[in-house]
Formats: structure tokens, sequence, C-alpha cells
């Protein structure tokens, strides 16, 4: 009862952290760039492009759904795409409180273990692949987005450079690991002896035991899982890039659509890259949800080639979108599985 307890307070206390380091970013970028233009540029907002933007996001979570669902129907038919996008949504609320976006994984592992009707170890192969898509994705666009905004990222202060240092080391931290479980995925189990050291001076030799007797049996289904996508389910793994493809240009629509319902003509190739670049900076575990990170940099990348006036309305706009939704939408639907 306590620990979950605490685990309360923490999402509480980690919610409250990332919500109002968000809106005094966002209040900041409002008192550094309103001018008089900015006002009237509310006044003047195209309702429709706004709502055009929240649909381009919400048909992301159901792509997204639908290549978990791809994705899990190699292991198991049980999970439906409405069960698919709920796990997807749910976990969005529980990334956007956590530094890196690092807590919708686990999240997305269980609820496919308990609505799909597979183990945690086939679960975690489907998100590891997924992830590996996304990685996949960003590692192929990075150099052409850094080269599109050379002047930005080179000439941008030592903050923003040591960041994005930071977060490609980072990437390719998390490329290598990936990629060693992907083609030797027995290496992950023979760290089970180095667990069971830990944990026995943490829980006791019998609690260890049982737990590693677990854990060998989870890492047993995620290393056939894995040998299921790489050597059977490669048609399925290709549908999945598909669609992982598709959601990211949904994502990044959403700026350009923004910016033409405040009469600006967007300049969309440097508004794909400068997200590429954000993707690779928010990857620091600085905030929860990249709270402040996402807000500051997107404002300095975007004021290369947007007025202004125009950015804190752009900002709040885009993560109003992009975030607050998701803790908002994300948030009742957790509530609703923990009582269901």
């Amino acid at each position: 009862m306590m620990g979950w307890e605490k685990k309360k307070r923490y999402l509480k206390h980690s919610l409250a952290i990332a919500i109002v380091v968000s809106i005094l970013s966002i209040f900041l970028i409002f008192e550094l760039t309103s001018t008089k233009e900015t006002i009237e540029a509310i006044t003047q907002i195209s309702p429709c492009y706004f709502l055009l933007a929240v649909c381009f996001h919400l048909l992301g979570w159901i792509v997204w759904g639908t290549r978990i669902r791809v994705l899990s129907g190699t292991i198991s038919g049980l999970l439906t795409l409405r069960d698919a996008i709920k796990i997807v949504v749910a976990s969005l609320f529980t990334a956007a409180i956590t530094p890196s976006h690092a807590g919708g994984e686990p999240v997305r592992v269980y609820l496919i273990a308990k609505e799909g009707g597979v183990s945690f170890g086939d679960a975690s192969a489907i998100i590891l692949l997924e992830r590996m898509l996304d990685l996949i994705f960003i590692i192929l666009i990075t150099p052409l987005a850094v080269f599109l905004l050379k002047d930005v990222v080179f000439q941008s202060g030592e903050e923003i450079r040591f960041l994005l240092g930071t977060s490609i080391l980072i990437l390719i931290l998390a490329i290598i690991i990936i990629v060693q479980i992907l083609y030797r995925p027995e290496w992950i189990k023979n760290r089970l002896p180095v667990i069971a050291k830990i944990s026995r001076f943490f829980i006791g030799s019998t609690r260890s035991k049982r737990l590693i007797d677990e854990l060998s049996v989870e890492m047993d289904a995620f290393i056939r899982s894995l040998r299921s996508f790489i050597q059977i389910a490669t048609g399925r793994v290709f549908v999945a890039w598909v669609l992982t493809i598709i959601y990211w240009l949904l994502e990044f629509m959403i700026p350009p659509l923004i910016l033409m319902g405040l009469g600006h003509e967007p300049e969309i190739l440097k508004a794909f890259a400068s997200q590429i670049v954000l993707m690779v900076l928010v990857l620091v575990p600085i905030t929860p949800g990249s709270s402040g990170v996402a807000e500051l940099g997107f404002t300095t990348i975007f004021a290369v080639f947007v007025e202004a006036s125009l950015l804190a309305i752009l900002v709040f706009a885009w993560r109003f979108i992009t975030y607050y939704l998701n803790i908002i939408v994300g948030g009742l639907l957790s509530i609703d599985i923990m009582r269901g």
C-alpha cells in the first residue's frame, strides 16, 4: 500500500513540476517575443487550421496504435486495434511526466501483456522493436536536418550545442545496446548473474532466486519473440516501418498547420528539420516531459525562419496539442484503466 502511495506522490510531483516548468517557459517566451503584432495575430488566428493540427495529432495516436497491433499480431491475435490505441494514449501520460519520456515504455509493456494475453518478455520485444524503428527513422533524417539548419546548430549558444552533443551520444549508446540485443538476444540474458548478485544484497537469497527465475522465463520469451520478428515476420516489420514514417510526418505537420492558421506561409522542410533536431535535444533527461527544454529549444530553432511576434503563439499551440493534450486524455484514460 505504501509503495502505491509513494508512486502516486511521485506522479503528482512529476506532473506538477512538468506543468509549472512548461508554463513558466511559455510565459518567458511571451515576455521576450510579444509585440503588438502578437495580439493582432491572436485575434485573427484561424481555428480551422488549429483543429486540423489537433486531428493530425489524434490520427497519429491511431497510426501508432495500428503499429503496435501489427507487431503484436506476430505473437498473439488477442490485442485489438481499440486496445492498442488505448495503450498508446495511456502511456503518453507517464511519458509526459518522466525525463526523456522514458515512462511510456514500461506502461506499454505492462498493458500489452495484460490486454494481449502475452508474457512481459513478448511485450518487451514488441516495444523494443517499435523503439528501434523510431531510432532508425531519427538516424536516417538527422544528418539532413542538421544540414538544413547548420546555421542554427553551429552558431547557437554553448548550452544548445552541449545538449545536442549529449543527446547524440545518448542516441548512439541506445542504438549500440538495441542492435546488440537484436543480433545477440542472449547477451541480455547473460547479464542475469550480475543482476542476481546485486539483488541478493538488497532482497536476500530466497527472493533473489525467485526473481531471477521469473526474469529467466521472461527473457526466454523475449528472445523467442525477437527471433520471430527478425526471421519470420519481416512483412509485419515492413508495415510497421511504413506506419512509423506516417506517424512522424503527421506529428511534424502540426507546427506548419499552426503557422498557416496564423497567416504565415510555413517553410515545411525547415519546420520538419527543426523538429528532428528538437527530438534529439530532448533526449537529455533534465526535466519531466522535457518541460522547458522543449519550449526553449523549439523557440531557438524556429526563430530563424518565423517572425518573432508569432513565436510565443506557435510554441503555446504546439505544446498544447502535442503535450497538454497527451496529459489530459492520457491521464483520464489511465484513471479509467486503473479503475477497470
